[in-house]
Formats: structure tokens, sequence, C-alpha cells
């Protein structure tokens, strides 16, 4: 078998629940080959089907769905002009046989893209750049391609007290708001989340921001799916902030910050990804050294989070976990001990269950799921 580096994007909130038909899982390969592939998924047991090549000569890290087309964007890492610079790439996908052709690209005008992700209304795309300082807005035509000539960029920072990690900033997460109008980004270099306005021709304009604990390290954060509330997974401090968002003023404002970790843990503990399950019940964190999945309910009037439990990853530095699109398997991506391990999720408890499947690779991080015909 082909080994691979998996890469898992957010699984876009929905309302409307999905059937558990077969799903493609679109993964992304590191070099040697740099390639894109795919494979099915089978949301009744959890089992990913036979890997297959779907583009080659492509390195990306994180990739997104257009919410209305069968469009994949990958944010990549190039070198040009001896330097590498950020590039996002529009793949169009046969949702039949899950194939890959490139409709456009764009370059991002900063360093190695982080985390990408594409408005509810598929009008722009968004990517932060850890490698860089900078977050940029892509605007998307009718048929989905980049339109590299009209991009917004915002430089970001600042610093923090983390003499190796926060010496400037470190974008590291963007979501958009369920109207389109705010832009959230997660700066792990500031202790930032920032809010930047989306004006009404695509450009940016920075409005506000949360400040975190010192040293937390904001990472990732996802918006609930039906209330102004948004989870940040703070990397450096191990804990969850729900944020609530004005969405008249863009102000956020800290309702709580949980820990993932339980209070006895002594050990070396980072976190890494914030899932917000599709019917916005349940919110997971995945925890890089405790080796382990935090469970926590969601008060559907509040937002607030409440501990449910903690599920071991069955390896080592879940890097990324994820939900498919029907918010019945759950995928811990273990990044050192080079496995994949798939739960099954209790629609009442949100309580996590090994469906026993594996799937052996070699430093998985992601997935990104669509709907197969």
């Amino acid at each position: 078998m082909r080994i691979l580096f998996l890469l898992l994007a957010s699984v876009p909130l929905m309302t409307t629940p999905i059937t558990a038909a077969e799903q493609w899982a679109f993964i992304a390969s590191p070099p040697d080959p740099q390639a894109i592939y795919r494979a099915t998924l089978n949301p009744e047991t959890g089992e990913l089907g036979q890997l297959e090549l779907a583009v080659e000569g492509i390195q990306t890290g994180f990739m997104a769905l257009h919410p209305k087309l069968p469009i994949l964007y990958a944010g990549c890492a190039d070198r040009i002009n001896g330097e590498t610079q950020g590039v996002v790439r529009a793949y169009q996908f046969d949702s039949g046989i899950g194939e890959l052709e490139q409709i456009s690209q764009s370059e991002t005008n900063d360093g190695s893209p982080t985390h990408i992700e594409v408005a509810p209304d598929g009008s722009s795309v968004a990517v932060c750049h850890y490698g860089g300082d900078g977050t940029t807005l892509i605007p998307l035509d009718d048929q989905g391609k980049l339109v590299e000539t009209s991009l917004s960029q915002i430089k970001h920072q600042g610093s923090s007290v983390n003499e190796k990690r926060q010496t400037r900033p470190h974008p590291h997460g963007v979501a958009y708001h369920r109207d389109g109008n705010f832009l959230l980004v997660a700066d792990l270099g500031n202790d930032h989340v920032e809010v930047f306005e989306i004006t009404d021709d695509r450009q940016l304009r920075r409005k506000s921001y949360w400040q975190a604990a010192p040293g937390a390290g904001p990472r990732h954060v996802t918006f609930h799916s039906s209330l102004d509330v948004a989870y940040c997974i703070n990397e450096l401090d191990s804990t969850i902030s729900v944020l609530q968002l004005n969405p008249k003023s863009g102000e956020l404002s800290e309702l709580q910050t949980v820990s993932t970790l339980p209070e006895n843990f002594s050990g070396n503990n980072t976190t890494a990804e914030v899932v917000v399950h599709p019917s916005g019940k349940f919110v997971y964190g995945s925890n890089r050294g405790h080796e382990s999945t935090a469970v926590f309910q969601v008060d559907t009037k509040t937002g607030k989070l409440s501990f449910v439990e903690r599920e071991p990853t069955q390896g080592n530095h879940p890097r990324f976990v994820g939900l498919d699109r029907t918010g019945s398997v759950y995928l811990a991506a273990n990044m050192q001990s080079n496995n994949i391990v798939s739960f099954r999720v209790n629609p009442d408890s949100g309580k996590l269950d090994p469906a026993g499947h594996t799937l052996e690779v070699q430093r998985p991080m992601c997935i990104v799921f669509a709907a197969k015909e």
C-alpha cells in the first residue's frame, strides 16, 4: 500500500442531515511523490477504501471545498524566484469517479500557507500563513475560479510571551461567520483571534480582536452552526475558549475557557484541532501528548461547554481530527504513530466508540470529505 501524508479539513456545518451514502475522501500527500489522492469512505462502518491518485505534482497542506460547486481548493507552498510563496489552486472534481482537474490558481503574496476556508456563499477563499505574517482573501467568480487580480490582504502584528513560539505573528486558522460578513483568524504568535470585516466588494478590513491569555497560542477557530459563537482551541495552554461574536459591531467576548486535559495530567501537551458536530450539540478537541480527544456537550442556548469524556486516539500526536459529512464517523489522524483511527459517534451523547478500522499511513494530517455519486 502506498504510504501517504493525510490532510483533513474542517467539514462545513450543516442544518440539513446528509444521508449515509458513500463519500470521497481527498487526501494530500507530501513529497515523494507530491500528490493528492482519493479514497472512498463508508459512513456506516467508518472504513476507508482503496487509495487512488487524483492529481500529482502538488505539495499542499490544508484543503477546503466549495459549498455549492464540486471544486476543491488547496493551499500550497511553491518555490517562486528562489523563495517559498503561498499559492491557492482550484480543482474541479468529478463526484462519480473523483478525478481532479485544475481550473485556476492564485498567488497569495505571502509565505507558506496554513489553513484555508471557503465563504459560506462561495464568494471568496480565505487563507492564512503561519510561515508568513498575513491573511489573504481571494474572490471567486460564479464558476468558482480564483480572481487573482482582486485579492485583499492584511498583515498581522505583535508577539507574546513564549520565547520559542511567539516572537512574531503566526496566523494559523481561519473561519467565516455563517453570514459571510466577518472572518476570524486565530494567531498563535500574538495570542489574538483577529476579527476582519468582509466588505461588499470582498475586501478585508480590520475590525477588532480578542486577546487570549498570555501564552495560550490560539491555533484554530470554528463557528457553531446556528449560534453567534466560535470555539478557539489554544495550542500552547491546552484550552478551548468559547467566544461570543456581536454580529453588528464585530466584537468578540469570552464566555468560557475550558481545559482539554484532566486535572492530574503533568506531561507535555499541545492541542491541535477543534471540531463542531453538524448538529451543533458537541465539540471535539485533540490533545497531542495526552493522546486523546476531549469531548464536550454544547448548551444550545448559550454555546457554553460541559465535559463529556476523553477518548484515547489509539495513537500518538493526533494533529488532526474530523467528522465525516453525516457526523456519524470521527477520524483521529495520529501523526507520530502513522495511523488513522475511526470512531462511531453516539448521536445522543457525542461519545466516541472505536469502530475497529485503522489505516496505516505515514505522518497523517487531514482529509477533506465530499459527496460521491
